[in-house]
C-alpha cells in the first residue's frame, strides 16, 4: 500500500506527489448540480488533476441516472449531496482532509477501435495482499453532460454512465495484475454514450468495507473515435462502391461481348463461264442485339451496292453482303458502320486476306 497524505485548507490543496489520487464521490439526485454542493477547493482540486471526482446521479427518474448509482449510494447509505472520500463519509463542514489514505495505483490505457468499441486495460503489481472481497470496477464517466434540454441549461461533469465489476484478480503480495475490458458500439449506444469525451475509472472496491482501496484513470477523446467511425465508413463505402463498380463493368462487358455481332471478311469461289471467279462479303451474324444504321465505306478499295446493304438486321441472324473491288493495284480495308441496340455506335475496319488477293491477282495477270 502506499500512504497518501494530503491535507486540505480553505482555499488551497496542499498533496504531496503521489502515484494514486484519491477518489470523492458526490451524490446528487438532479435538483441541484455537482457543483453547488461540493466546496470550491474540491472543484479546483479535481479540475487540476489532484483528486477524482465521481458524480452518481441517484434520482431514478432523471435521464443521467444508471442502475449502479443506486447501488453504490444502497452500499455506502448515501443520502443526497452526501460526499465520500475513498469511500469512507466525509463532512463537508470539516475543512479537512484525512491525513492518511491508502491508495493502489493502477495504470490505465485505453485504445480506440476504428470502429468506435474501446479496449480498456489496466494493470498494478500489489505491495501487500489484498483481502477477497476486493474487486475490480470499470467506470465510464460523462466529462461533461448537460443537466437539462434546456440550450443554457447548467451542464454536470464526470457523472457516471457505465458501470463493470471484474473478480478477476491475484490478491497475493507481489503479483502483477493485468484487466482488459472491451465495450462495443451497441453496449456504448446502450448506455447512451455517443460522441462524448469521457474518463474511465478504474477502482479496486471492498465489498465489505465498500471503500476504495486503488485506482486510476484515462480520459478518452470520443470526438476522435467518431472521427475513426467516420473514416472507416468513408473507407467502406469506398470499398463498396468500387466493388459495385467493378462488378458493373464486369456485366456491362459480358453484355457488350453477348449483344456485339460477329462480323468477318468471306470470299467464296464460283465458277463462271469455265472460269473461277472470286466474290466477296461481309458476314454478319448479330446475337443477342439487333443492328441497324449500318453503312459501309470502301476506302477506295471496294465499292458496296445501298440496295445490298440491309436497313436492319435482327438477333440472332445471319447476312452476307457483297462488295466488290475497285482496284487490283493496292490492298486495303473496307469500313463497316453500324449501331447496335443498347451501345455506342460501332466502326470497324474488315481486312480481307492479302494472299488470297494476291494469288487472284497474279492468276488474273498470267
Amino acid at each position: 500500500m502506499r500512504f497518501v497524505g494530503f491535507f486540505l485548507v480553505l482555499c488551497m490543496i496542499n498533496i504531496p506527489i503521489i502515484e494514486a489520487v484519491p477518489i470523492v464521490e458526490v451524490f446528487v439526485n438532479g435538483e441541484t448540480p455537482s457543483k453547488e454542493i461540493l466546496p470550491e477547493n474540491i472543484i479546483s482540486a479535481s479540475e487540476n488533476g489532484d483528486l477524482e471526482l465521481i458524480v452518481w446521479y441517484t434520482n431514478q427518474n432523471h435521464p443521467l441516472h444508471i442502475t449502479a448509482a443506486t447501488e453504490r449510494a444502497q452500499d455506502l447509505n448515501a443520502q443526497n449531496e452526501d460526499i465520500f472520500i475513498q469511500g469512507v463519509f466525509w463532512d463537508k463542514s470539516n475543512q479537512n482532509f484525512p491525513n492518511e489514505l491508502e491508495s493502489i495505483n493502477l495504470d490505465v490505457e485505453v485504445k480506440q477501435n476504428d470502429d468506435g468499441s474501446l479496449i480498456l486495460k489496466a494493470n498494478t503489481t500489489l505491495e501487500n495482499e489484498l483481502n477477497q472481497t476486493v474487486v475490480l470496477q470499470w467506470l465510464l464517466l460523462k466529462k461533461t453532460v448537460p443537466v437539462s434540454k434546456h440550450p443554457i441549461g447548467p451542464v454536470e461533469s464526470n457523472v457516471v454512465s457505465y458501470h463493470s465489476w471484474d473478480s478477476n484478480i491475484n490478491r497475493t503480495k507481489g503479483a502483477e495484475n493485468q484487466w482488459v475490458h472491451q465495450i462495443d458500439v451497441d453496449a456504448l449506444a446502450s448506455w447512451n454514450i455517443e460522441n462524448e469525451d469521457l474518463i474511465v475509472v478504474v477502482s479496486l472496491i471492498s465489498l465489505d468495507s465498500k471503500e476504495v482501496q486503488g485506482s486510476g484513470s484515462s480520459e478518452v477523446t470520443f470526438s476522435q473515435i467518431e472521427q475513426n467511425r467516420k473514416g472507416v465508413a468513408i473507407s467502406l463505402l469506398l470499398i463498396f462502391a468500387a466493388i459495385i463498380g467493378s462488378i458493373l463493368v464486369i456485366q456491362s462487358e459480358r453484355k457488350r461481348q453477348q449483344d456485339m455481332p460477329l462480323i468477318r471478311p468471306l470470299i467464296k469461289n464460283i465458277i463462271k463461264n469455265g472460269e473461277e471467279v472470286r466474290n466477296y462479303f461481309i458476314g454478319i451474324t448479330t446475337r443477342k442485339a439487333a443492328i441497324r444504321g449500318i453503312s459501309i465505306e470502301g476506302n477506295g478499295f471496294w465499292r458496296c451496292s445501298a440496295n445490298e446493304i440491309p436497313q436492319e438486321i435482327p438477333p440472332k441472324t445471319k447476312r452476307e453482303i457483297k462488295i466488290r473491288q475497285t482496284t487490283k493495284e493496292k490492298i486495303g480495308p473496307c469500313t463497316i458502320r453500324l449501331e447496335v441496340d443498347g451501345h455506342e455506335r460501332w466502326v470497324l475496319d474488315i481486312m480481307f486476306p492479302e494472299s488470297n488477293l494476291m494469288k487472284r491477282n497474279n492468276a488474273e495477270e498470267s
